[in-house]
C-alpha cells in the first residue's frame, strides 16, 4: 500500500497497490486509520469490482454501520422521493440493495434497465437545489438527519465519467469567488478547516452550540433553492419575517425521532474537531450560556451557520474531484462536506455507485483538543 498526497488538494491521499476486493484485515484497520487522519481517500484502478465487493470494502471500513442510508424501502425520505415519482431518478441495484446507483443517462446495468437523473435534471439546470434540480452547490452531510444518525463514511464509485468539457460556478454572494468543475465533478471541504480557520471567541461559541434539526427534514425545505455558494436554503417567507425583526425564536420539537446533535463533531482515534452543520436540515441552533441556553431562529441560524462554514469553502480550500472511470472515492462523512456540481450536458452520460450504511451512534463533541 502506497499513500500520495492529492496534487493541488487541501486534504485527503491517494491510495495505491490496494485492491479493494481483497483487503485484508490489517489493511483495512490501517485504511481506517488513514481515513481518519486525511478524510478521504482515493482509491484508483478499481474498475473490476463487483457491487458485492465494493460493499463488502465500505461494511469492512464501516464494521458498526447499521441499514442502508439510501435505502428507497425504509429511509423516510428515500421513501418520500420515490412516492413523488422519483424525480431524481436514483436506483438500488436489484441484486445488491448496499447500492444506490446515480448520474445521468440510461442504463442496462446489473438487471437494472431505468433512465438516471429522472425528471429531476440536476446537471443540466443553472438554478435551484441539486433535489429538484439545477447547477448550484447544495454542500451538506449524508445521512437521513431524522430517526437515524448520519453516516460515519461515504463510499462512491465511479462506472461511467461524463465527457464534457466542466463550467465554472459562481458563489454569487459578493465574494466573486468561483469554483472550476470538470464536467460531474463533486466538490469537498472539510469541517476540520473550517473550525480551524474560526477565530478563537467564535470557536468557543460552536463548541457550546447544538443543532436541532427539523422533523422530516428534506421534505419540508423540499421545494427550495438553495443560494449560489451552497451554505443557505433560499427561503423568502422566513427571510421576511428575519428582516421585519419578528422573527420567532426556535425552540425544541415534540418529536421523539428529530435529531439534535453538537454543532461540532470529534474524531475518537485524532481528537480532531469538525464544524458539522447540516445546513438543509436544521430547524435551530442552541447556544449554551454559563447558566442556561438560548434558542436562535430559523434565518437567524441559518445566517450563521453560512458565516461560520463559508471561509472553508474558498475555492482554494475545496477539492473537486474529477472522476475517472475505476475511481473509488471514500470519505469520513463526519469530518467532510460535499456537494455534486450538476450543468451536464443534457446527452452526457454518467453512472456512478454509492454505499453509505446509517450510524452506529451518534456524533459527539469530545473535549479532546480544547
Amino acid at each position: 500500500m502506497r499513500i500520495e498526497p492529492i496534487a493541488n488538494a487541501p486534504f485527503g491521499v491517494t491510495v495505491k497497490q490496494v485492491d479493494c476486493a481483497r483487503a485484508e484485515p490489517d489493511a483495512i484497520d490501517a485504511l481506517r486509520a488513514t481515513l481518519h487522519e486525511y478524510e478521504l481517500l482515493l482509491f484508483p484502478g478499481q474498475q473490476h469490482l463487483t457491487p458485492r465487493e465494493e460493499v463488502a470494502f465500505c461494511r469492512a471500513i464501516d464494521v458498526d454501520g447499521k441499514g442502508v442510508w439510501r435505502d428507497q424501502v425504509n429511509n423516510p425520505w428515500e421513501v418520500y422521493k420515490v412516492e413523488q415519482g422519483n424525480a431524481a431518478g436514483t436506483y438500488q441495484l436489484p441484486g445488491e440493495p448496499g447500492v444506490l446507483v446515480l448520474g445521468q443517462g440510461e442504463i442496462d446495468h446489473f438487471g437494472l434497465r431505468v433512465t438516471l437523473g429522472g425528471e429531476r435534471r440536476a446537471y443540466g439546470a443553472e438554478r435551484g437545489s441539486q433535489v429538484l434540480g439545477g447547477g448550484v452547490l447544495q454542500w451538506h452531510i449524508d445521512g437521513a438527519f431524522y430517526d437515524h444518525a448520519p453516516c460515519r463514511y461515504t463510499q462512491m464509485r465511479c462506472i461511467e465519467a461524463p465527457s464534457g468539457d466542466g463550467h465554472w460556478l459562481s458563489y454569487d454572494d459578493g465574494s466573486g469567488d468561483r469554483l472550476r468543475c470538470a464536467a460531474g465533478a463533486t466538490a469537498f471541504a472539510s469541517g476540520r478547516i473550517a473550525f480551524d480557520l474560526l477565530p478563537e471567541d467564535e470557536r468557543e461559541i460552536c463548541l457550546r452550540t447544538r443543532v436541532h434539526y427539523a422533523s422530516n427534514p428534506f421534505q419540508a425545505a423540499y421545494r427550495l433553492g438553495n443560494s449560489g455558494n451552497g451554505l443557505r436554503i433560499v427561503d423568502p417567507d422566513t427571510e421576511a419575517r428575519y428582516a421585519r425583526g419578528d422573527e420567532p425564536p426556535g425552540g425544541p420539537l415534540d418529536d421523539p425521532r428529530a435529531q439534535v446533535y453538537p454543532l461540532v463533531w470529534t474524531c475518537p482515534d485524532t481528537q480532531r474537531h469538525a464544524l458539522m452543520p447540516h445546513p438543509r436540515c436544521l430547524h435551530a441552533l442552541e447556544i449554551e450560556t454559563d447558566s442556561d441556553s438560548r434558542f436562535l431562529g430559523l434565518t437567524e441560524s441559518r445566517l450563521l451557520v453560512e458565516k461560520w462554514m463559508r471561509p472553508a469553502i474558498d475555492p482554494a480550500r475545496v477539492y473537486v474531484h474529477a472522476w475517472r472511470p475505476g475511481d473509488l472515492v471514500l470519505w469520513y462523512n463526519r469530518s467532510v462536506w460535499h456537494s455534486a456540481t450538476g450543468k451536464l450536458a443534457p446527452d452526457d452520460r454518467r453512472v456512478m455507485h454509492l454505499t453509505a450504511f446509517n450510524g452506529a451512534e451518534t456524533p459527539r463533541r469530545d473535549s479532546g483538543n480544547d
